[in-house]
């Protein structure tokens, strides 16, 4: 039994992280507690479903490559028992054929080990349901003006959330600092 997929208002969200490296579990504990979710550890995948029937969560970061149990044979049952339950893979090997396979078993999204801590956070977001949105119409049929509308909002949003910080912001973006300042010259963009 799981929770619907958007969090109740005032209400913490719950995040099961399924990784038998404890200081990798304890690093995304810090991390996601600091952001004001609820998490729970499991660094024994096969405790996973016993803990998902005690406690309805809203999310689970999963790994791969465990003691025990194989994320890829954990993520069927979860999906299994709750189906509609997002669970995020959180793994060293997240790329090709093996991407295909992961999200043909369930899964909602991947992350490749490192990871970047707003990339995680804006998985979890999208995972649950809670992605900011960004108003936009569109004033002209050109394509170019179009793109570039859709930059300066992007640049911009992402510039406010990180209190105008250009590092920050072009992390968010995913793009270089470098580029991102490109980016501000050529949308006339100052602050």
């Amino acid at each position: 039994m799981t929770r619907s997929s958007r969090p109740r208002m005032n209400e913490p969200v719950r995040v099961l992280v399924v990784d038998d490296d404890l200081e990798i579990c304890k690093n995304m504990e810090e991390l996601l507690v600091e952001k004001g979710y609820l998490v729970t550890l499991c660094p024994d995948p096969t405790r996973a479903i016993d803990l998902l029937k005690k406690t309805p969560q809203d999310c689970v970061l999963l790994d791969i490559r465990m003691k025990g149990m194989d994320g890829t044979e954990l993520l069927p049952i979860i999906k299994r028992h709750f189906p509609s339950l997002p669970v995020i893979i959180v793994s060293a090997y997240c790329e090709g054929l093996d991407a295909k396979y992961y999200l043909s078993l369930g899964a909602c999204e991947l992350i490749a080990k490192p990871f970047n801590n707003e990339t995680l956070i804006d998985a979890i977001n999208r995972a649950i349901g809670a992605t900011e949105t960004i108003p936009l119409i569109l004033t002209s049929f050109s394509l170019d003006e179009a793109r570039d509308q859709v930059y300066r909002k992007l640049i911009v949003t992402a510039l406010r959330r990180a209190k105008w910080n250009q590092t920050k912001a072009a992390a968010l973006l995913g793009v270089s600092r470098y580029s991102l300042i490109r980016w501000l010259h050529k949308l006339k963009i100052t602050y």
